[in-house]
């Protein structure tokens, strides 16, 4: 965790910006061209249609719909790809328009990923919900390099028919993953299974009894095919389905926040906290090197660190000193946030990955009004929004020993301020709200297309830092 943070760190320093499955919350983005062809039986609905321009993000009666993702996780909680949906207020006019209606936001799904298909997510793969009449039309160049598609069927009391097959293994031909999303023990799921490359089950509204004996009787039947468990809450719902042999994992858990009422910060943390405070007060560098001095685990760490990110040095740096004086003050101060957010150890890198994806994003988002100095604060403001979750702890706690300035305590604590509505604006993009997010967009002067936008381009900016070599050297 502590390796990858450093990584994003060194790049935005160099690099700063001038059980139901729960099909029913799919919904729309701005139309591409291709949404433009499909053949609804009573034509495009009117709604539908005036979502296609973005001048129409600001009016009350149909908010624009937005594009929303979630990180997928592998067995050890580090993320293996990105799932991607939109959001958005037609759920009466999805089931007026069922199958035509599915093909129709699923194409405009499509459409809003393209600059994945320029721009891969490096190891990480893009995961896309599409509807069985979806599969069959898209054809596989549409989808971003390597994706997984989360197949779910128009009736899962129905054998698939052969042109499914057929289209399923045109997409894997193509390089694509196939999984059946949500419909194992079904009719459906038994005519696909013998070709799918894996299958997952929502374990929203299910008990864990029924987990563990629709998961245990896909195992058994089924030896080769690889698990997922969509919409898990909780860790415990993490451990049971791992357990259960489940290899990919989605859902709020990672985040999920609980009452650390009356926890207080680690001595190290608050030692932590005393260094910020000192280097932003320009506390010479001889007194910060003496409290470093103090704590060899820090001290280590700051060595490795400053050597990682020096290495066209001659020499290794080998005392604090000289490695205070190569970093300098602004990087010192980066540095020491690096290592608060950390919790001092080596946490899950889903949650740096997060907190690092929202950071970017602030800082993404800000700079279409504000100057550079304050797109940094919005940087650094998004990782500290995460210290609670990072450090177990009450948010408020947290951020006390800091000292940090009115503005970005008001932000952080109430969402007020200048900053407010931008952290406003990321807590509804991670909840998948849509009309949350239109609302703050609105707000700040954006529409939920520049939203989306961002959204991928911090997406992006992750996964290629957390590629370099200089990562695996740092941690």
């Amino acid at each position: 965790m502590f390796g990858k943070l450093i990584t994003a760190f060194n790049r935005w320093f160099s690099d700063a910006p001038a059980g139901k499955p729960l099909r029913a919350r799919i919904s729309t983005l701005h139309a591409g061209e291709s949404a433009q062809n499909m053949d609804f039986p009573d034509g495009i609905p009117e709604s539908l249609a005036a979502s296609r321009s973005e001048g129409d993000a600001a009016t009350d009666a149909q908010p624009e719909p937005v594009l929303v993702h979630r990180e997928v996780l592998d067995e050890a909680l580090g993320v293996s790809g990105i799932e991607f949906f939109v959001r958005g207020e037609l759920r009466d006019k999805i089931a007026a328009h069922r199958s035509s209606m599915r093909r129709f936001l699923d194409s405009m799904l499509i459409d809003q990923l393209a600059s994945l298909r320029g721009s891969p997510l490096r190891q990480r793969q893009a995961w896309v919900q599409l509807a069985e009449t979806s599969l069959l039309r898209l054809g596989t160049g549409k989808l971003p390099a390597r994706a997984c598609v989360l197949l779910w069927p128009e009736d899962s009391q129905r054998r698939a028919n052969p042109d499914t097959r057929e289209a399923i293994v045109t997409m894997q031909d193509a390089g694509h993953e196939v999984w059946l999303d949500d419909a194992i023990g079904s009719p459906w799921f038994a005519s696909l299974a013998d070709l799918a490359d894996g299958a997952t089950l929502r374990l929203a509204m299910r008990t864990p009894l029924e987990v563990a004996e629709l998961l245990k009787g896909a195992r058994d039947l089924y030896a080769g095919l690889r698990l997922g468990a969509w919409d898990v809450g909780t860790l415990d719902d993490y451990e049971m389905a791992r357990r259960l042999r489940c290899t990919r994992f989605s859902g709020s858990f990672v985040t999920r926040r609980e009452d650390w009422s009356g926890r207080e910060l680690s001595p190290q943390m608050l030692s932590v906290a005393s260094l910020i405070n000192q280097i932003r007060e320009e506390t010479n560098f001889r007194a910060v090197a003496q409290v470093l001095r103090q704590d060899m685990a820090m001290s280590y760490r700051l060595l490795r660190y400053v050597n990682a990110a020096a290495q066209g040095l001659s020499q290794p740096i080998s005392s604090i000193e000289q490695g205070l004086l190569i970093l300098g003050q602004a990087q010192l101060d980066r540095w020491l946030i690096l290592l608060l957010l950390s919790g001092g150890e080596l946490g899950d890198t889903a949650l740096t990955e997060v907190a690092l994806t929202r950071a970017r994003f602030l800082e993404l988002v800000g700079s279409y009004r504000l100057p550079p100095e304050q797109c940094e604060k919005l940087f650094v403001l998004g990782l500290f929004s995460m210290l609670d979750v990072a450090l177990k702890v009450p948010l408020e706690t947290a951020v006390k020993p800091l000292r940090l300035a009115e503005p970005l305590n008001a932000a952080l604590l109430r969402r007020e301020g200048p900053y407010g509505m931008y952290l406003a604006l990321a807590d509804a993009c991670e909840r998948g709200i849509a009309t949350e997010i239109g609302k703050y967009a609105l707000m700040l002067g954006l529409t939920t297309s520049k939203v989306s936008v961002r959204q991928i381009e911090a997406i992006n900016w992750v996964a290629r830092i957390s590629a370099e070599p200089a990562l695996r050297a740092a941690q």
